[in-house]
């Protein structure tokens, strides 16, 4: 049988995979452990195939002797007992590393960290912020529900955004591109510092504070991205995966990032009411929910504290003529002013 793993041979590359970490990652070459990185985060199916097929191998390490030599024999009974020996032996070591790796992998946390074979993942909780030095010696600045993903490799300064909001404070290196790469698009650097909003709606909105980024559109290492675009300093840029929503625009650069601060920054002359009410969920648990569409069309404007969404909620109430009733699971909005008139 081929050791492709695109080869027709090959019933499920997750399970191809899996065998080859039996060896360990020291086995695999440099052209191996990139098709496995590619393929492992190319979709998160991908990876939720990978860590079945890890499970499954643990299960098997409970078997006793008999039941594995049976699991063996099954496979054919006409192989001699050198290759029946071979290959118990190879099932005990695999689901030995099979154990430890699945254990990794259902826990949480990092994903995968086995002698840095995966790369690292680091995540926030809701209103959570946290600040990581990535291996490349640049940091990142993580605001609430995000996740990032470390898949440089040697030569190679690779992050993946996952969910959420990331300020990027990155070392210089004009031989190594610092690249934030997300569904569909990447972000291409060689030493800066830059925001990054992945929306829950699958925007995009990339904010410089210091340098150029180059932002391509449906590209993942192409040569030919569908489009690309340079964002300077003080310019930002949002777009989506079925294109641009416009090109880059001078902005005030430092209220994109206030959110290390707590606070929500509208930009001049105000931002409907539902654009607030869309950043304060982002730091609550509890549901915010506008039982009047149109509370929408209010207009708020000035600093909008963040890390306190209760305090913030009560103060929005008294400035909107709008009521706020608090239940254990969500945050119900009502326009006073409709209250009023019944």
């Amino acid at each position: 049988m081929s050791n492709d793993p695109t080869s027709p041979d090959m019933i499920n590359r997750a399970d191809y995979w899996a065998m080859k970490m039996a060896d360990g990652s020291d086995a695999l070459t440099e052209a191996e452990l990139a098709e496995f990185h590619a393929w492992l985060f190319e979709s998160p199916a991908n990876e939720d195939d990978f860590r079945r097929a890890v499970a499954v191998m643990q299960l098997a390490n409970d078997l006793s002797p008999a039941q594995q030599s049976a699991l063996i024999s099954s496979s054919g009974d006409s192989r001699s007992e050198n290759d029946h020996v071979a290959a118990r032996r190879n099932i005990l070591k695999f689901t030995a590393l099979a154990a430890s790796a699945a254990a990794l992998l259902i826990t949480g946390g990092m994903l995968l960290e086995h002698r840095g074979f995966f790369g690292e993942t680091y995540t926030t909780k809701t209103g959570q912020q946290d600040t990581v030095k990535l291996p490349d010696g640049s940091v990142a600045h993580l605001n609430t529900r995000t996740q990032i993903r470390w898949r440089g490799r040697g030569e190679e300064r690779h992050v993946d955004l996952v969910y959420g909001e990331a300020l990027f404070d990155v070392v210089h290196d004009e031989k190594r591109p610092f690249v934030v790469r997300l569904d569909g698009s990447e972000i291409r650097v060689l030493g800066t510092r830059f925001n990054v909003y992945r929306k829950e709606v699958g925007d995009v909105v990339v904010t410089v504070l210091e340098g150029v980024v180059e932002v391509r559109g449906n590209a993942h290492g192409e040569e030919t991205p569908e489009w690309v675009r340079q964002v300077r300093a003080s310019e930002q840029m949002e777009y989506r995966p079925s294109g641009l929503v416009g090109e880059p625009h001078a902005t005030e650069a430092l209220a994109a990032v206030q959110w290390r601060e707590g606070k929500f920054v509208p930009p001049p002359g105000g931002v409907p009411l539902s654009v607030v009410l869309d950043e304060l969920q982002r730091y609550s648990d509890k549901r915010i929910v506008v039982r009047d569409a149109r509370l929408n069309t209010l207009t708020v404007s000035g600093v909008i504290q963040t890390r306190d969404v209760e305090g913030t909620l009560r103060n929005l109430q008294q400035n909107l003529q709008m009521q706020v009733q608090e239940s254990d699971s969500a945050y119900m909005l009502d326009d006073l002013r409709q209250t009023e008139r019944n």
